[in-house]
């Protein structure tokens, strides 16, 4: 078995790296169950609060089905001061949406260990924030920014 790094995009490791939206009604759609909607201040570093954390009823969530989070997924927070927070979702909240502050990266499982993926993401923190406060009024990561993202990958061998 080889050790060889490779120099590598993000976007050529995931099956998905999408933001969500903002059910119809914005709070007005919030209901006290049902389908859980993650935003940006239930995203922490390296875990989810469930404090606050909103729902919305099935045809919300039917709109919003291509925000769908899947077991195992990261969680990155792209706007605003929470920015660059992450955590990989935890099957307790499931089924879940995303809003429009939260982006879902979806890893390759078979050349990107979701864990790896977090810890990546957190160590490199530093510069997600100096490039998501770059220019803008307010901190923003954007998809291509998170797409375009280069780095050293190790085999998934070593990742796991």
């Amino acid at each position: 078995m080889g050790c060889e790094w490779e120099q590598v995009i993000l976007g050529d490791l995931c099956t998905k790296i999408g933001s969500g939206a903002t059910p119809r009604g914005g709070k007005k759609s919030y209901k006290n169950e049902g389908i859980s909607l993650i935003r940006s201040q239930n995203v922490l570093d390296y875990s989810l609060s469930i404090n606050g954390l909103a729902y919305i009823d099935e045809q919300e969530a039917k709109a919003l089905e291509n925000v769908t989070i899947q077991k195992g997924d990261v969680l990155l927070n792209i706007t605003g001061d929470s920015v660059a927070r992450a955590c990989i979702v935890p099957s307790s909240v499931l089924p879940a949406r995303v809003n429009q502050h939260v982006m879902i990266l979806r890893p390759n499982i078979d050349m990107l260990n979701n864990g790896f993926l977090l810890y990546l993401l957190q160590y490199y923190k530093p510069h997600l924030l100096s490039v998501a406060s770059s220019g803008a009024t307010r901190n923003a990561l954007t998809k291509a920014m998170i797409e375009n993202f280069s780095f050293l990958c190790p085999p998934l061998f070593i990742q796991e």
